[in-house]
């Protein structure tokens, strides 16, 4: 049984170019440390709205999540 990676189309060619990926992984490593600075009692909501962008994401409601912090 041979497996496919989900990033990868017919021709074994990567669907989304690597930066575009660096560049995504960049900003929410960006958006976690900005969390994690913030007082204790605002970083659940933070996280919230975090999580919330991460899903219209993965659900193709948005292009990405958003970079500005709220």
């Amino acid at each position: 049984m041979t497996r496919v990676d989900a990033t990868m189309d017919d021709d074994h060619e990567a669907t989304e170019p690597q930066a575009d990926r660096q560049e995504a992984v960049d900003g929410l490593q960006e958006r976690l440390r900005g969390i994690e600075t913030r007082p204790l009692a605002s970083r659940a909501e933070a996280f919230s709205h975090l999580h919330d962008d991460l899903r219209d994401v993965l659900e193709g409601a948005t292009d990405g999540p958003s970079t500005e912090p709220r």
